[in-house]
C-alpha cells in the first residue's frame, strides 16, 4: 500500500472519528458512573483524543514527515496550558487541580484534552470536511431539540429512572443543549436568506422553529440573548436580500412568540399544559455577575499570577464569597462556577490565565473580521465566546464550541500557516529514504542515507505511544474506581452496608487520591460502627445491653478507620470545607465513646470556619456542640454568630433561644423567641413549634420557672446512639490547638 492510501484511509478514520466524538458528545450518558453525564462524554473525548494521536502519528510516519498547522488561537493556547501546568503545580489541592472523577470540568485534564483537541483537529480536517461536520452538527441537534422538546411536555422517551424529570436532556443540562442550539442558529438562519430551494428554505424554517422553541422554553438568559445576537448579526449579513425572505423567518418568530407568551406571561389566563410545565420546570442556578467579580477578584488578589488552581472554583467561593450573599435564596448552595467563564479563570489560573484568554478572544475577533466574509461559521464561533461571557462552560459547550472554532479556520485557510517539523539533517524537505539514498546504503555511503532520514515522525511515533499508553491506563484504572463508587451509592440506597464498604475500598485502592472516597469511607465505617452499637447496646429490657468483646474491638476499628479516612481526605484536600465538617461530624457524634473527641471535633468544625467564615450553619454546628456540654456562653455566642451572618435565620434564632432560656435569661430568650415567630412561615409545620415553644416561655416566665421541658430541645442537639454515655472505647490525644474558640475571631 503506497503512502498516499495510507494518507488517505487514516483521513477517512479521521473523518468519521469526529462524527463519533460529536455523537459522543451530545449523547453519550450512562448510570455506571457517579456522574452520569460528563465521565461517559470525557471518557469517548480521551478514547478520540487516543485513536487520533496514533493515527496521526502513523500518518507522519507512513509520510516522512510532521507538517504541524498553526492558526492565530495556537500560541495563546499553549501559553494557557502552560498556566494551567504551573497552576496545578502550585495548587493547595493537586490531586483535585489535575482532575478527580466525577469532577471534570475546569481540571487540568479537560484543559489538556480540549486544548489537544483543537491541534488534532485542526491538523486533520479538511476543507471537504466541512459539510459532513456540519450535517452531523445539525442532525444531532434535531433529535436533541426533539428530545428535550418532548421531555419537557413530560412525554417519557427512556425508560431510566434518572431520565423522568422535565429537564433531562441527553447533554446533561438545559444550559447546554440550549447552547449548542444557539451555536447552530446562524447555519440555518444562512439557509433561509441565501439562495437556497424554497424545499431548503422551508426546511430550514421549520428546524429554526424547533430550536427556538426549545431556547424559548428550557433556556437561561445567557442563551436568550445568544439566540437573539445569532439573529441580529446574521439578518445584518444579509440585509440587502432578507426582505424576500421575511415570510420564512416571520413564521417561526410568530410561532415561539406565541408559546413563550402563553407560557411565561403572567397576565395572560390560561390553563394551557405549556404554562404548568414551564412552572413547574427546574432551572438550573446561576451565581450572579458581583459576587462572583468579588470572589474572583479576591482569588487574584491573594494569588495574581497563577490563580488558586484548576478546578478549585469551589474552594474560592466559601473563602470568598461576600455577605450579601446570605440574604439571597442563594445563602446554602456552594458553587462550583463563577458567574462566566473569564471570572472563573481569573479566580483559578491567574491573571496570565486570563491573559491568555483573553488575547484568545481577541485573536479569534480579528480572524473572524479578517475573513473573507462574516459566515456562518464566523457568527457561530462568536457566539461561542459571547455564551462563555454570559454563562460558566461546560464540556459540551468547549467540545462543540472548539468544533465551530476549527470549521472556521480550515473554511478560511488562508488564517493558518503550515511548519515542517525535522530533527534530520542532509535535505530540507525531510520525507522517507529516496531510492538514491537506499541505493547509497547498499553502497556503503550509510553515514550520509542516515543523514537524509527525517528521524522526527518515528520519534514523535513512539512518545505518542508511550504517552497515550500511560494517559489511557490512569483514565482506565480512575474511570474504574469512579465505577465502584457509582456502586457504593447503588448498595446505600439498598441499604447494603457492607456491599457499601467493599465497594469503597475497592474504590479507594484504585484511586487512592480522590478525598470523596476517603470521606464517603469514612462516614461508612461510622455507620456500620454505629449499626453495631444500636443493635447491641442498651435497652430498657436489656439494660446492659449485649456487646461482646468482639463487637466492642470492631466498633473501635471502624471507629478509627473512620477518623483515618476523614483525615486523609482533609490531607489530599485541606481547603475543602465539605471535608473538615464531615470529620468535625464524625468526632462530634463519637464523643460518647472517645476521649477528647469534642475537642477535636470543635478543632475540625473550627478549620471548616476559617475556610468558610460567613457560613451560618457551621456557627450553628459549633454552637450545638457548647450547648451539649452545657457551656451556654460559648453556645450563644456562636448562635449570635449565625443570626448576625443570616439576620433572617429561623434556626439560628430557635436555638439562641434556648440556650439563652437555659442559662436562665427568660427575657431575652422570649424577644429571641417573639422575632422566631415572626420569620417561620404561618402555613409551615415549623410555625406551630415555634408557637408552641413561645407560649410554653411565656408560661415560665409568668410562673418564674426556668425549668427545661421536651419541647426544649435545639435542633443541633440531635446525635447517634453513639453518644451514649459509656465507657470510651477511644482514647484519642489531647489536640495541641482547637481552632474554635480562640483562634475563629467573632
Amino acid at each position: 500500500m503506497n503512502t498516499n492510501t495510507i494518507s488517505q484511509t487514516l483521513s477517512v478514520v479521521q473523518r468519521f472519528g469526529t462524527l463519533l466524538l460529536i455523537l459522543s458528545t451530545l449523547f453519550l450518558f450512562a448510570n455506571q458512573t457517579t456522574e452520569f453525564f460528563d465521565t461517559p462524554k470525557f471518557l469517548g473525548l480521551m478514547v478520540f483524543l487516543a485513536v487520533l494521536l496514533i493515527l496521526s502519528a502513523l500518518k507522519n510516519l507512513s509520510e516522512g514527515k510532521v507538517i504541524l498547522k498553526i492558526t492565530p488561537l495556537s500560541l495563546p493556547l499553549l501559553v494557557l496550558l502552560v498556566v494551567a501546568i504551573v497552576s496545578t503545580l502550585l495548587s493547595s489541592s493537586v490531586s483535585t487541580s489535575i482532575g478527580n472523577l466525577p469532577q471534570v470540568n475546569g481540571t487540568l485534564a479537560a484543559w489538556g484534552a480540549l486544548i489537544l483537541l483543537y491541534f488534532l483537529l485542526v491538523h486533520n480536517l479538511q476543507q471537504n470536511d466541512y459539510g459532513s461536520i456540519l450535517n452531523t452538527l445539525l442532525g444531532s441537534g434535531i433529535i436533541l431539540a426533539t428530545m428535550s422538546l418532548l421531555t419537557f411536555l413530560g412525554v417519557k422517551i427512556l425508560p431510566f429512572n434518572f431520565a423522568q424529570g422535565l429537564n433531562f436532556t441527553p447533554t446533561g443540562s438545559s444550559f447546554s443543549t440550549t447552547a449548542v442550539l444557539v451555536l447552530l442558529l446562524p447555519f440555518l438562519l444562512n439557509n433561509i436568506l441565501s439562495t437556497s430551494t424554497h424545499i431548503n428554505k422551508t426546511l430550514s424554517a421549520a428546524v429554526l422553529t424547533l430550536f427556538s422553541m426549545v431556547i424559548a422554553l428550557t433556556g437561561v438568559w445567557a442563551t436568550y440573548i445568544g439566540a437573539g445576537v445569532a439573529i441580529l448579526l446574521t439578518l445584518t449579513l444579509h440585509r440587502s436580500g432578507a426582505r424576500r425572505f421575511y415570510p420564512y423567518l416571520l413564521v417561526p418568530l410568530a410561532l415561539v412568540t406565541l408559546v413563550a407568551a402563553v407560557s411565561f406571561l403572567p397576565n395572560i389566563n390560561t390553563n394551557s399544559p405549556l404554562r404548568k410545565q414551564a412552572q413547574n420546570f427546574p432551572r438550573e442556578v446561576q451565581l450572579p455577575f458581583i459576587p462572583s467579580w468579588k470572589i474572583a477578584a479576591s482569588s487574584f488578589r491573594d494569588s495574581p499570577f497563577w490563580g488558586s488552581g484548576p478546578a478549585t472554583t469551589l474552594f474560592n467561593f466559601t473563602i470568598y464569597k461576600p455577605i450579601e450573599l446570605n440574604q439571597t435564596n442563594l445563602w446554602n448552595i456552594r458553587f462550583k462556577a463563577l458567574f462566566n467563564e473569564y471570572l472563573g479563570i481569573l479566580g483559578t489560573l491567574g491573571g496570565l490565565g486570563l491573559l491568555a484568554f483573553a488575547v484568545i478572544t481577541i485573536q479569534y475577533l480579528k480572524s473572524a473580521l479578517a475573513s473573507r466574509q462574516l459566515s456562518a461559521v464566523a457568527i457561530s464561533g462568536l457566539l461561542f465566546f459571547i455564551l462563555l461571557a454570559l454563562h460558566p462552560a461546560t464540556l459540551v459547550l468547549w467540545v462543540i464550541g472548539i468544533v465551530i472554532l476549527v470549521l472556521f479556520y480550515i473554511v478560511n485557510d488562508n488564517l493558518t500557516k503550515s511548519v515542517h517539523l525535522r530533527l534530520g539533517a542532509g535535505g530540507s524537505n525531510g520525507g522517507s529514504l529516496s531510492g538514491d539514498s537506499r541505493q547509497a546504503l547498499l553502497s556503503g555511503n550509510s553515514r550520509q542515507a542516515l543523514l537524509s532520514f527525517d528521524v522526527f515522525p518515528l520519534l514523535l511515533f513512539l512518545i505518542i505511544l508511550g504517552l497515550v499508553g500511560v494517559a489511557e491506563f490512569f483514565t482506565g484504572k480512575y474511570l474504574l474506581a469512579d465505577y465502584y463508587h457509582r456502586q457504593a451509592l447503588a448498595a446505600v440506597a439498598a441499604n447494603n452496608g457492607r456491599a457499601t464498604y467493599d465497594h469503597l475500598v475497592t474504590a479507594e485502592k484504585l484511586n487512592p487520591y480522590n478525598d470523596l472516597y476517603r470521606t464517603d469511607l469514612a462516614q461508612t465505617n461510622f455507620a456500620l460502627a454505629n449499626a453495631i452499637a444500636s443493635a447491641k447496646g442498651p435497652t430498657e429490657a436489656s439494660p446492659a445491653g449485649s456487646l461482646t468483646d468482639q463487637d466492642k474491638k470492631t466498633i473501635q476499628q471502624l471507629l478509627q478507620q473512620a477518623i483515618a479516612e476523614g483525615r486523609a481526605a482533609t490531607v489530599l484536600s485541606p481547603k475543602s470545607t465539605v471535608n473538615w465538617e464531615i470529620l468535625g461530624s464524625i468526632y462530634r457524634q463519637i464523643s460518647g465513646v472517645a476521649t477528647n473527641g469534642l475537642q477535636f471535633s470543635l478543632d475540625a468544625y473550627g478549620r471548616a470556619i476559617q475556610l468558610d467564615p460567613l457560613n451560618p450553619l457551621l456557627r450553628l454546628n459549633v454552637g450545638g456542640i457548647y450547648y451539649s456540654i452545657r457551656s451556654y456562653d460559648l453556645a450563644i455566642r456562636f448562635f449570635t454568630d449565625a443570626i448576625n451572618l443570616k439576620p433572617d435565620y429561623a434556626n439560628g434564632y430557635y436555638n439562641l433561644s434556648v440556650a439563652l432560656r437555659d442559662k436562665g435569661d427568660l427575657k431575652n430568650a422570649q424577644a429571641v423567641g417573639e422575632r422566631l415567630i415572626s420569620l417561620v412561615n404561618q402555613k409551615s409545620p415549623d410555625y406551630k413549634l415555634a408557637s408552641d415553644y413561645l407560649s410554653d416561655l411565656k408560661a415560665r416566665i409568668a410562673t418564674g420557672s426556668a425549668q427545661e421541658s421536651a419541647i426544649s430541645a435545639p435542633a443541633a442537639q440531635t446525635g447517634s446512639s453513639l453518644q451514649k454515655p459509656g465507657e470510651p472505647i477511644l482514647n484519642l490525644p489531647k489536640p495541641e490547638n482547637i481552632a474554635t474558640p480562640p483562634a475563629i475571631k467573632k
